[in-house]
């Protein structure tokens, strides 16, 4: 049959010879490649990432069949980003502190569709550098039970008050203003991180 199926093995190329011959005469022959493909390996792009900096390397799966390519994925929103290695399952990747990136893990072979898979890297911002302000102790110290705190608020970041040393009593209005008001025991001195 000239339109026959023919079946073989994945990720072999088959050459196939068509004949056709009558009586005595000489036979007429041609041949044809078959070449089949395997489904590429699942893709994998390796678990979300979220740091403090611009660098990270990548943890995508090895293909066993296909290659793999980093790319920015369509939905990508970061600014910039560079992939170091595209064709590495552990390329290095740089991007900017403050933005959010989403990369696709495409592994491709032959005509097969490909398979692909995206991972989600977060630059942070390192925060505001911590001031809690001035000391009040000595001359500074305070009569009563409250104080009113006087730590810097962070431009890059969230703060919070919390009590290092102290007779436990100690309580914020607010522990995450950083003027909040303090209130303890007296004849107590307090140490307080911001």
């Amino acid at each position: 049959d000239p339109t026959t199926i023919f079946t073989g093995s994945a990720e072999f190329t088959y050459t196939l010879q068509w004949t056709i011959s009558n009586g005595s005469c000489a036979a007429s022959s041609s041949t044809v490649d078959i070449e089949f493909d395997a489904n590429p390996t699942p893709a994998n792009a390796g678990p979300d990432q979220q740091l403090c900096g611009t660098g990270t390397s990548l943890a995508a799966n090895a293909p066993a069949i296909g290659s793999g390519l980093w790319s920015l994925a369509p939905s990508n929103t970061g600014a910039g980003g560079s992939i170091t290695t595209p064709s590495s399952n552990t390329s290095g990747f740089t991007g900017t502190a403050g933005e959010t990136y989403t990369l696709r893990w495409t592994v491709s072979n032959g005509v097969c569709a490909d398979s692909f898979d995206e991972v989600t890297i977060q630059f942070d911002q390192a925060p505001t550098a911590a001031n809690a302000g001035t000391d009040q102790t000595a001359a500074a110290a305070n009569c009563g039970t409250t104080t009113s705190l006087t730590a810097n608020t962070p431009t890059v970041g969230t703060g919070l008050w919390t009590i290092i040393t102290g007779d436990g009593s100690g309580a914020f209005v607010d522990n995450t203003d950083p003027t909040t008001i303090f209130t303890g025991s007296a004849e107590f001195t307090y140490t307080l991180q911001w």
